[in-house]
């Protein structure tokens, strides 16, 4: 869980109020907050989050904006968070060159101006630069911060890919000038962050436009335009990654913090191919809460009115109430609202867990295991003791890896609506490109190979769009020199005649089989197949990199135990 220090006169003098030194561990309840650690004598203090979801609260300015309800310490508005660029025409602006697509597509910043930072806000913007880049920007590789005095710079900026030894300069921590790929080889930084650019054939650069430069997105500042101290009071911030979504977050967060500790922003515009885009953008998440919803997941009556002045206190922006339920937006820098649940966790939160009356269970049950899985641990039972080893595969995907690479369609794949990766765009509809995709990565180890896994999958169903079907599936690889068709089928009907069943063939012709050597399993005459069975062929071996002989099954359970799974709407 991150894990912040500040220092009780900082997180005081941000809420613009007197805190109860005894009361604050109270208090951190508002973040979902626990104070680790107290030192009277300097006033240090270490707090630990138990929320991941919110990273505007990984940062002691987060933590006093929620225990202010989202309102600045001196009371200005958001809308004065823009006052200094009023007039200003046009905006400073970022030009994205076309060949950073294919690396490091997105960038975004602001400028701030205000009071000088200070040795404790410089502290802090440290620490949070780090600590969304590290934890939210999942090292650097989603997101990365920049952070640079403005008096150095010169806009517009231009951010551009670059061959790794055409540009050089004297990155921070260094005193001596060093091209892209020196960085990566020598620089301590460079080192820890080698491995997010090592693979491409041209870097990221960002240069003011007297084509001084700015940094080594995401390794490292120049040491002579993004060293920041605490006397700066002019700062200009960025941000890049792969993903727009999150970038657009970390500035909106980044913004908010300097807000509040009295500075006013510019936005900054970035032009990429004839589009403009300006940074911060302030919208927040919007969601509908069903009027019955608070009173199902409280058990009690809550009053409409009060639901919606707690949503207020605990810093939503807007609260409607209408006939079928609220109407919600929360503030820019936050991006967690993934269900109504999460809105009614917060009215909880503001009111207070123990303004509720404990009731206990009205009756008493004992738990078992579900009738459902009795098949699959039968199936995991049976195949660890043929000597199948069993892996554990990711139920998103990309649609790629789901169709494409096995050469099948993808009309009856369930797509996920705005994924945050395309790795992970789907839900699967088969465990075979798993089993493949180990094996390809297996190739130093002895051989035999026997792998197989259990688990859910979802398909689209004839009639409605909507309709899928769940399924439980149980697939497996055999990879060694001599591995065939007769030498798997003879262990999988071996495993059905097991459970119960006498399994039978019949044709099958598809990929990624050999013809002829694959086949449809039956476990009844005249009923559908409920699964299949083939040696993969040289072609897909060859499209996955793997280099023995290898055969495939997959067996639909669903199928065999009809009624455990069921359609989902």
């Amino acid at each position: 869980m991150p894990t912040l220090e500040t220092t009780f006169k900082d997180l005081e003098s941000l809420t613009g109020m007197t805190l109860p030194a005894d009361k604050l561990d109270s208090l951190l309840d508002w973040v979902k907050g626990e104070l680790k650690d107290f030192d009277l004598k300097t006033g240090t203090l270490k707090i630990e989050l138990n929320d991941t979801n919110r990273p505007d609260l990984w940062t002691v300015e987060g933590i006093a904006r929620q225990l202010r309800g989202g309102r600045s310490p001196s009371g200005r508005p958001w809308e004065e968070i823009f006052a200094e660029s009023k007039g200003v025409d046009p905006l400073p602006s970022i030009r994205v060159h076309p060949s950073v697509s294919r690396v490091r597509p997105v960038i975004g910043g602001f400028i701030a101006r205000g009071p000088a930072l200070g040795e404790e806000g410089l502290t802090q913007l440290i620490q949070t630069q780090e600590r969304l880049s590290e934890l939210y920007g999942r090292k650097r590789a989603d997101v990365a911060i920049g952070i640079y005095p403005l008096r150095t710079l010169r806009f517009p900026l231009l951010y551009e890919a670059v061959a790794p030894d055409s540009v050089t300069f004297v990155p921070l921590g260094s005193n001596s000038s060093l091209s892209l790929r020196n960085i990566l080889e020598n620089h301590p930084k460079g080192r820890t962050y080698k491995n997010l650019l090592s693979s491409r054939d041209v870097y990221p650069v960002l240069r003011d436009d007297s084509g001084t430069v700015l940094s080594f997105p995401p390794i490292i500042n120049a040491r002579d335009t993004g060293e920041v101290s605490s006397t700066d009071s002019e700062l200009f911030v960025e941000a890049t990654g792969i993903d727009s979504g999150r970038v657009n977050l970390v500035i909106n967060i980044l913004a908010a913090n300097l807000f509040d500790r009295g500075f006013t922003l510019t936005p900054v515009t970035v032009e990429e191919n004839g589009i403009r885009t300006t940074y911060p953008r302030m919208e927040g998440p919007e969601v509908l809460v069903p009027a019955d919803l608070p009173e199902r997941i409280t058990g009690e009556v809550i009053d409409r009115d009060l639901f919606q002045r707690k949503l207020l206190d605990y810093g939503y922006v807007e609260v409607e109430i209408r006939n079928d339920g609220y109407q919600v937006r929360a503030p820019f820098y936050r991006d967690d609202l993934l269900h109504p649940v999460d809105c009614v966790e917060d009215f909880l939160i503001a009111r207070g867990y123990d303004t509720f009356t404990p009731s206990l269970p009205a009756s008493f049950t004992s738990g078992k295991e579900a009738s459902s899985r009795e098949p699959e641990e039968l199936v995991r039972h049976l195949m660890t003791g043929m000597g199948f080893q069993e892996i554990l595969s990711n139920i998103l995907t990309s649609l790629e890896k789901d169709t494409q690479d096995l050469g099948r369609p993808s009309d009856k794949t369930v797509e996920i609506d705005n994924p945050v990766s395309r790795q992970f765009s789907v839900v699967r509809s088969t465990l075979l490109s798993f089993l493949l995709s180990a094996e390809s990565q297996s190739s130093r180890y002895p051989y035999p190979h026997r792998l197989f896994e259990v688990g859910e999958a979802l398909e689209k169903t004839s009639g409605s769009p909507s309709s899928v079907q769940e399924k439980m599936l149980f697939a497996g690889l055999l990879s060694h020199p001599q591995a065939s068709f007769s030498e798997l089928a003879g262990m999988i009907f071996e495993v059905l005649r097991t459970m119960g069943h006498e399994p039978s063939l019949s044709p099958l012709e598809s990929c990624p089989y050999i013809a002829g050597r694959s086949g449809s399993i039956q476990i009844e005459k005249n009923r559908d197949p409920v699964g299949e069975i083939g040696e993969v062929h040289p072609e897909w071996l060859e499209r996955w990199g793997i280099r023995m002989p290898s055969v495939l099954f997959e067996i639909d359970l669903s199928k065999m135990y009809p009624g455990l799974y069921i359609e989902r709407k």
